[in-house]
């Protein structure tokens, strides 16, 4: 009865979702380590510095089209009743390198993508030319610049490509690798492990459950910044907790713990890590989620989450992303935009909720309603979710019609 006892008072004085975030965002965690890599490996790596345009693209005027490059001045008083005529001198393609000396009434045959040639400022596209006596012949005059790429059109020259803290895409490593950018300083991927807690988990008991929560965990949050090891499972034994937590922790920047979190007279994990690690919070007024808990063990994080792998999943997309942030820089929480409620969203006061909701559409735009109510999250409300809300600790709901703020799931 003492145990039970002083397990609830760990539940009596729980801290709010935005004093969990603080100390997280405030605490000294031990640094993910810098590295250099190569730029067209870098596809989802989190960068550790701002990358720059080295060069402008296009580096020189280039055709946007295929036909004949001129020089526009040429082509004043060109029309239906007065026809210009130009001699064809050349021809360049892309990656050519071929030097014209161009005069009165000269043009070079180009195609898309080629440099112009020194002297020409436009482009006479091919169907708007008449092919006649070894040239071509135009009934309108060509303006400046027509159907050219300018020098730094497409990326001035020290534009910021990549910020500190990104997470490098596709088309941040094309226009590194055009503006000259070989290489990139990133942050190293984060080692994960998780392991789960509870008898139940083992074939021999009657009650068998599979352990699913580990691959849950792995499969929505591992990515190419951060490796999630499963580590099996162990008994409900204070001694074989620690003794896990110790072996598991040495080789990791942070550790997972799932399933003996509550009240149960075999929710050990507390009092496995009370000798070892320093608490960070011991539980958040958070629906779902009020029993995560955070420790710290030499400056890594020991998350310990609910073993419902829906449960789990949403207490680590609240937190883990605020760990993320601090040791690199990055915003992981997700991409979120403001779209109105088709239902009303009805909430309890004094926790932070988390809703799962599913977008729709109708004849005004996109709407959201929730697939979920009441603050406990099951598996078929996660299956039929699409984002999460997250609905302050200081109100009740929000009415039919209100713009939220959703978070996307499909992640990472």
């Amino acid at each position: 009865m003492n145990q039970i006892r002083q397990r609830m008072n760990r539940f009596m004085n729980l801290i709010g979702y935005l004093e969990a975030v603080s100390r997280i965002n405030k605490y000294g965690w031990k640094p993910i380590e810098d590295l250099k890599t190569k730029v067209s490996g870098a596809l989802g790596m989190i960068s550790a510095e701002d990358v720059l345009a080295k060069l402008p693209l296009p580096t020189r005027e280039r055709s946007l089209v295929d036909g004949y490059a001129i020089r526009s001045f040429d082509s004043i008083g060109a029309s239906t009743e007065n026809p210009v005529h130009f001699k064809i001198i050349g021809r360049k393609e892309a990656g050519s390198g071929a030097a014209f000396n161009i005069s009165k009434g000269d043009c070079v045959e180009i195609y898309t993508g080629a440099s112009l040639p020194d002297c020409c400022d436009s482009v006479i596209m091919a169907e708007n030319a008449v092919l006649s006596h070894g040239g071509i012949t135009i009934s309108e005059e060509i303006s400046k610049g027509s159907n050219i790429s300018k020098v730094g059109e497409d990326i001035g020259k020290d534009f910021q490509i990549v910020r500190r803290g990104d997470r490098i895409s596709s088309f941040q490593i094309t226009a590194m690798l055009s503006s000259g950018t070989k290489n990139i300083t990133v942050k190293r991927r984060i080692n994960v492990g998780v392991f789960s807690t509870g008898n139940e988990l083992f074939s021999y008991s009657k009650d068998n459950i599979q352990n699913t929560a580990e691959t849950a965990i792995k499969t929505f949050f591992e990515s190419r910044f951060m490796k999630i090891s499963r580590l099996g499972k162990c008994h409900d034994s204070i001694e074989e907790i620690s003794d896990k937590v110790k072996r598991s922790i040495e080789g990791l920047d942070a550790l997972i713990i799932t399933g003996g979190t509550s009240l149960g007279r075999y929710d050990l994990v507390p009092e496995a890590l009370s000798e070892l690690a320093e608490t960070v919070f011991g539980g958040v007024r958070t629906r779902p989620g009020r029993t995560t808990a955070l420790y710290s063990i030499s400056g890594k994080p020991v998350l310990s989450v609910s073993g419902f792998p829906s449960s789990a999943i949403i207490s680590l997309w609240l937190f883990l992303p605020h760990y993320i942030k601090a040791v690199t820089g990055m915003d992981y929480q997700g991409r979120r935009r403001k779209i109105q409620l088709a239902t009303a969203l009805h909430s309890k006061t004094g926790y932070t909720t988390i809703v799962p909701v599913r977008t729709s559409y109708d004849r005004i735009g996109m709407k959201v309603s929730p697939v979920s109510i009441g603050g406990s999250v099951r598996m078929i409300d996660m299956l039929n979710a699409d984002g999460l809300v997250i609905v302050p600790d200081n109100v009740e709901g929000y009415s039919e019609n209100d713009a939220v703020e959703v978070y996307e799931v499909n992640q990472p």
